[in-house]
């Protein structure tokens, strides 16, 4: 009896403790579970630390920074093109002779300056450049570039000049609507003229300013307007001088341009370091001196918002009508002392600039169709 009891008593002892050793153990498990969420392994992609991104030096065409290859070799430095925004420049735009004029066509580029050999000026061939412009011109490896800004309800005209691939140097603002713009043919003076009121050269009502620019240092000169003005040796003075079309002589000291008074348009001379400007004849608007210094070709109103394309020849002062009888408000550029350019409005695109003999024979025909504000460079 005491030998079967103490049997019992030993088995119900050895279950007591291995029920007590499983809820020990079962205990320590869900105590665990329960804490591994808060301290899960830090290689698990669920709970990895957000860290900031690493910050690499970008390399630059100058001085690129090498990166190591797998078997620690650094490889030779990589040499970064620069991306050109066109395709415009594949050579200095001043390697030859070429037309530079605005883009008149219906197209992304409309209004943008382009530029082509002169040998060929076809569509095809002219090369765009970001330039955005009103009006154009180029000499002596500088050119002007007019373009308008709006301010509430005031017009600024912005001339910016810039060097021979189109790159900007220098801008200058002044009130009103951009109109015509020249550089000397050495590439030291500029001049702009803009429209403080009215919108035709024909307008009563016309005001205009024209600044002369120092090129080299992007400065203005004078208002034509703060220069004296003489008529048959005497000194004149009148409140309603209006200057336009200024035209540059080889000598870039001199100049011609039109002034208008008491209702009047005159071809005027002037000299920039002494300040003056002398009267030289009646009737000239827009002057655009020919290569040789012997002419100026110029519109001669006719009637109201009309005119015809004209050559004077400055020594006997004998006017020549062009073969071009469509009225031409422009101011002519010469292609050489036998041929002058100048742009209309046509049927087939906004403007075309047209080419015609300066000694009133011939016909007139299309020397580069969809463009405007002609300048022959060379």
């Amino acid at each position: 009896m005491p030998t079967s009891f103490n049997r019992k008593k030993l088995i119900f002892v050895l279950v007591t403790v291995v029920c007590l050793a499983v809820a020990v153990l079962y205990t320590l498990f869900a105590v665990r579970a329960a804490r591994r969420p808060a301290d899960q392994d830090a290689s698990s992609p669920e709970r990895q630390p957000l860290l900031p991104a690493p910050v690499v030096s970008q390399p630059t065409p100058e001085k690129p920074v090498p990166q190591e290859t797998q078997n620690g070799l650094t490889p030779a430095p990589l040499k970064i093109p620069a991306i050109p925004s066109t395709k415009k420049l594949q050579e200095p735009a001043h390697s030859k002779a070429r037309l530079v004029a605005l883009n008149m066509r219906d197209s992304p580029n409309l209004g943008k300056v382009e530029y082509a050999p002169l040998d060929n000026v076809e569509e095809n061939h002219r090369i765009s450049t970001d330039l955005r412009c009103e009006r154009i011109y180029f000499a002596g490896d500088q050119g002007i570039c007019l373009r308008r800004e709006i301010h509430m309800f005031n017009a600024q005209t912005i001339a910016t000049l810039v060097d021979a691939n189109f790159k900007t140097r220098f801008t200058i603002r002044a009130d009103g609507i951009p109109s015509r713009a020249r550089i000397s043919p050495d590439g030291r003076y500029a001049a702009f003229t803009v429209f403080l009121t009215g919108h035709s050269y024909s307008d009563a009502q016309l005001s205009t300013a024209t600044l002369l620019l120092n090129v080299e240092q992007g400065a203005t000169i004078a208002n034509l307007e703060e220069f004296q003005v003489s008529q048959d040796g005497k000194v004149i003075k009148s409140p309603d001088f209006n200057y336009w079309g200024v035209t540059f002589q080889r000598d870039s000291n001199f100049f011609y341009a039109t002034l208008r008074t008491g209702g009047t348009n005159y071809l005027v001379h002037g000299d920039i370091k002494a300040r003056t400007i002398n009267v030289v004849y009646k009737g000239v608007e827009c002057p655009s001196l020919s290569p040789d210094g012997k002419r100026v070709a110029f519109k001669k109103l006719i009637s109201r918002n009309n005119w015809r394309l004209t050559v004077l020849d400055l020594a006997t002062l004998q006017e020549t009508p062009l073969a071009e009888t469509v009225s031409v408000d422009d101011q002519a550029e010469w292609f050489d002392n036998q041929r002058v350019l100048y742009a209309i409005v046509d049927g087939a695109a906004w403007m075309s600039i047209m080419v015609v003999p300066s000694d009133g024979s011939g016909q007139p025909q299309i020397f580069a169709k969809g463009a405007t504000s002609p300048a022959i460079v060379r």
